[in-house]
């Protein structure tokens, strides 16, 4: 069945899989620029456990392109990636937690670029996208792949961006491919309003069975492959933060009519809500310093600065900003 559904797609139109957003620069793009003032903050810190250059051949070793370090804030471009290899993994960590805002909450860049012959294709090497609120249970974006896999993409094989969604790299260099964790699927052990860590999976392209990895949808997913070389799978340069703790206001189930006075305040915090259920001080870095139910805080032995405080009552939750005297 497997086969004779691989025959059907390949025998398929392109065009009737070109579904999602298309190449940075053209209309319908969700491509972000790293110049974008949507950003407010970027990767502080970085991990990488390498994947093997070629998984089918492991005498080549793993790969060993780039350090970690390179993935810590702005884009760099195209050497200044860190790559990590079939099936290597990336986590990263942020100065204060992302939220779950309107519209997309991050974005991650990669290294790709254009085919010079077929302009509308792209040498990428995708991953998948995982998120965290502890750092130990991750939640994965439902990524899909419409790319045939009849046959296999060699290592410099080219894919249309409108052939995929939700995984890193669909756009060419210092563009950013956003995600909106609107999409993935609840769970009680995922908090969307603090979100600590986002892990990349890199995508072992290879359609043969052994080795193949499969989408949301149970595609198999077809991409460059093998990369026989030090620079081997995802590369990884950035991830840029739209929604952060730190920048922003956050509203989930946005409370009306909550009130914080005096502001700016140097003592004592008042705070006006109906069925006020419990108060969150959040410093500039995302740390939580005091909580309260109380409808008066004492703010006396704060140090002065910005704050952030989350108010839950009956109306829901709204978070609003302080100035600490």
């Amino acid at each position: 069945m497997r086969k004779l559904l691989s025959i059907v797609m390949a025998m398929l139109p392109a065009a009737l899989w070109a579904q999602f957003a298309p190449a940075a620069g053209l209309p319908g793009s969700t491509a972000m620029h790293a110049d974008s003032s949507a950003f407010v903050a970027w990767a502080t810190g970085c991990t990488v456990e390498r994947g093997l250059q070629n998984i089918a051949k492991p005498s080549l070793g793993v790969a060993n392109f780039g350090e970690e370090a390179l993935a810590l804030g702005k884009p760099g471009g195209t050497m200044d990636v860190v790559s990590l290899g079939d099936g290597g993994v990336a986590t990263l960590t942020f100065g204060s937690p992302i939220y779950n805002g309107d519209g997309p909450d991050f974005a991650v860049f990669e290294n790709g670029f254009a085919n010079a012959q077929h302009p509308d294709e792209y040498f990428l090497e995708i991953a998948f996208v995982e998120v965290s609120s502890d750092g130990e249970n991750f939640f994965r974006f439902p990524a899909v792949c419409n790319v045939p896999y009849e046959t296999q993409l060699n290592g410099s094989g080219t894919i249309v961006p409108t052939l995929i969604h939700n995984f890193a790299s669909k756009y060419e260099a210092f563009y950013g491919t956003p995600f909106d964790l609107d999409e993935v699927e609840d769970n009680a052990l995922l908090d969307k309003q603090r979100i600590t860590h986002v892990r990349l999976i890199d995508v072992v392209g290879s359609i043969d069975h052994e080795y193949a990895t499969y989408d949301s949808e149970g595609h198999i997913v077809n991409d460059p492959f093998p990369t026989p070389f030090g620079s081997s799978g995802f590369d990884l340069d950035a991830v840029g933060v739209i929604h952060d703790l730190a920048h922003n206001d956050v509203a989930e189930n946005e409370a009306n009519n909550v009130d914080l006075y005096p502001n700016p305040v140097s003592n004592r915090l008042q705070i006006k809500a109906e069925g006020l259920q419990s108060v969150e001080l959040f410093n500039m870095v995302g740390q939580l310093v005091l909580t309260s139910k109380s409808e008066s805080i004492d703010l006396s032995e704060l140090e002065g600065g910005l704050y952030f405080v989350r108010v839950v009552c009956e109306g829901g939750l709204a978070t609003k900003r302080i100035v600490k005297q």
